[in-house]
């Protein structure tokens, strides 16, 4: 069963319809980030689960990710639904819709029946997604970083349920199985404690060696003092004082450097605090209070003479309103011995003084608006000299803020670096004590060098180390047959019951798929080749009441503690890939992986296009989403296209009406056959 096509309209970034068929073969899809690829991967989840299982966190501020499923941008979606379709070898197509409102237009029962087979595990859909669709942001996540017990859970629950095993007839042959699988524990647990006897007497003779040697012995004195033996074997004290040399060697920089900052601020403390600087800090305060007082009565009187000027204005203009009003009455002299503008009798000397009166008073309301104009021009005129003396005073005074500013973040930049290497900030103004510690620093780190230099070139330490390591080597050995003889013990006393040794053959039964996993995840590893030291990876699954299955590479490493984040995530995929591949139950063997190479670098990048083309060959079906156009080109290349199965490459952006869209689609063609042994030729021929 493969991905036939997917549409989706009104979900998440997709607001207008949208439908991708896939290639039979493979499906590359590019765009930039957040222009929907991982959208794509959501709707077959979607559609398939009911759900989007990708988010950590499901609610926050009062909201859940169920009001983030479908759109929420600008405009309005004809219809809000997602549909994925798949088709099986035979042509025969099933596919399921879900919409906002009805849900989805076939049961679970009916999905499960479509996709899974056989003996499915719990939850089968869930795991159909977690286990079809890897997400970026869930490959470190659902391998490395989960617990011991949380992997083993994974891991059995993507492999399906037990079928096919007769536990009960099992039962009656587990406690002599059992038994003798004890007896031989016992043995193996005597011969390595024998052999920790022995180591332990030859660590004793090492040591004694050791202290012999008086420079050794000084040399072990003083790595005891920087790596306490409490901390591990020789070996790795030794390692852990290398590593932490460069750490001092930094620590002792960064106090030359304090100390040489502590006395630079001291001398401008002391300049900054002297009566020079005192006087002219003092002065500039003055004239600056004294210039903006005398610039506030220069912007008072302006204001002043402004309000005089526009009350002479508006007399002004009352003036010669009244003017033109006096000039028409008197053009039209009495009428019946009455005055034209207010009716009133009149002689016509009574008139005429009026008139005259009337033309005094205008004359003195039009006469004070000359004076205010040349009183405002003078106001102004002299507040030039206080707004220039504002301006300077400002400036200077700027200048000294801006001196104590500077002086200021040197003293936190100090006090930074102190607290960076564990120093009181109480000492930042005293220098000959920074200089003091920075003294026994650097004599400390001329010993453990010499010590360290001492070690490594000494015999004895050499026989020590090497003691040492094989005596802890021992231990492991013993603690790890002792645990093993705890639990044949326990296996015993389980056998002995009917229940638990059902329980106990069904464990075993769980070991020996999950054991069909190793192979496989082994050659994904080196494929991907994480590591370039450690090329082969190793699970090894404990617990009887609970399992662990834990992940090793190395002289027993842990890869989630020793490994870079890229590094973690190019194991994560060779060991989700594995579980992908192990499943026999799920009758969808399409792959889709949502930018996997986030974090890894191009060198791992391109065995994991090796590693799909592998998978391609094997007639599967790969959907990858990526951002690099050039990641994309060569997968492209590589990734198988047939005739009947063809690949496609879809470029996803951000359409004209501001929501996600396909923009491009192309058809990869197959490789024409004999196209490699023709080019061949016609170079030869050339």
């Amino acid at each position: 069963m493969r991905l036939d096509f997917v549409e989706v309209c009104g979900f998440r970034g997709f607001r207008d319809k949208v439908r991708l068929s896939f290639g039979a073969g493979f499906t590359v899809i590019t765009g930039r980030n957040g222009v929907g690829k991982s959208t794509l991967c959501d709707a077959v989840e979607y559609a398939v689960l009911g759900e989007l299982g990708k988010y950590a966190v499901e609610s926050a501020a009062k909201e859940t990710i169920k009001d983030y499923i479908w759109w929420r941008g600008d405009g309005t979606p004809d219809a809000h639904f997602v549909t994925a379709s798949f088709v099986d070898r035979d042509g025969k197509s099933f596919s399921v819709t879900r919409t906002r409102e009805g849900g989805a237009d076939k049961t679970a029962g009916d999905i499960e029946a479509a996709l899974c087979q056989g003996a499915v595990p719990e939850d089968p859909l869930r795991q159909l997604c977690k286990t079809s669709i890897i997400r970026d942001e869930w490959i470190a996540a659902l391998s490395l970083d989960l617990s011991e017990t949380q992997r083993f859970d994974l891991v059995r629950a993507a492999l399906g349920s037990i079928e096919g095993s007769d536990l009960a007839a099992k039962a009656k042959s587990v406690v002599s199985i059992a038994e003798a699988a004890l007896s031989g524990i016992e043995a193996i647990y005597e011969q390595a404690r024998s052999q920790l006897s022995g180591g332990l007497v030859q660590l004793s003779q090492a040591s004694d060696a050791a202290a012999r040697n008086s420079d050794v012995s000084a040399a072990m004195a003083i790595l005891d003092d920087f790596v306490p033996r409490e901390s591990g074997e020789l070996a790795q004290r030794l390692d852990v004082a290398r590593r932490e040399l460069p750490e001092r060697r930094q620590r002792l920089e960064g106090l030359n450097q304090a100390v040489f900052e502590s006395r630079e601020l001291a001398g401008l403390q002391a300049t900054f605090d002297g009566a020079e600087a005192t006087a002219a800090r003092e002065t500039a305060r003055t004239t600056l209070a004294a210039s903006r007082a005398a610039l506030a009565k220069a912007q008072a009187d302006i204001e002043s003479a402004l309000r005089s000027y526009e009350i002479e204005a508006r007399a002004n203009e009352i003036a010669a309103s009244l003017s033109v009003l006096v000039e028409h009455g008197e053009s039209l002299g009495l009428h019946n011995d009455n005055c034209p503008l207010c009716a009133a009798h009149r002689t016509a000397t009574e008139f005429k003084r009026g008139v005259a009166l009337a033309r005094a008073r205008i004359d003195k309301l039009a006469s004070g608006v000359n004076a205010a104009r040349e009183l405002l021009a003078s106001a102004r005129a002299a507040a030039l000299d206080p707004q220039r003396e504002a301006a300077e005073a400002e400036g200077v005074w700027a200048s000294h803020e801006a001196a104590q500013a500077e002086f200021q973040q040197r003293q936190a930049a100090l006090l930074a670096l102190l607290e960076h290497h564990g120093l009181d900030g109480k000492h930042a103004s005293e220098p000959d004590l920074l200089e003091r510690e920075a003294s026994v620093e650097r004599d400390r780190l001329v010993e453990l060098e010499r010590a360290l230099n001492s070690l490594d070139a000494s015999r004895a330490v050499g026989l020590l180390t090497s003691v040492d390591a094989r005596v802890s080597a021992y231990r492991r050995q013993v603690d790890v047959t002792a645990d093993d003889l705890a639990r044949a013990q326990s296996a015993v006393a389980v056998a002995k019951s009917l229940e638990k040794s059902v329980r106990r053959s069904a464990s075993e039964i769980v070991d020996e798929r999950l054991a069909l996993i190793s192979p496989l995840l082994n050659e994904l590893y080196q494929r991907l080749r994480p590591h370039a030291d450690w090329r082969s990876i190793e699970y090894s699954i404990r617990g009887d009441v609970r399992r662990f299955l834990s992940l090793k590479v190395g002289n027993d490493l842990n890869p989630q503690f020793v490994f870079s984040s890229g590094q973690r995530r190019a194991a994560g995929l060779a060991f989700l890939l594995s579980v992908h591949l192990a499943r026999s139950w799920a009758r969808w063997d399409s792959l889709l992986l949502d930018d996997p190479v986030q974090h890894i670098d191009d060198f791992r990048a391109l065995h994991l296009v090796e590693v799909l083309a592998a998978l391609r060959q094997d007639g599967r079906q790969i959907v990858i989403a990526v951002e690099d156009e050039a990641l994309a080109d060569l997968l492209c290349r590589r990734l198988l296209s047939t005739d009947d199965q063809p690949g496609r490459r879809f470029t996803i952006d951000v359409g004209e009406k501001g929501s996600a869209d396909v923009t491009a689609r192309v058809d990869i063609p197959p490789m024409p056959r004999g196209i490699l042994r023709q080019a061949s030729s016609q170079q030869a021929a050339g």
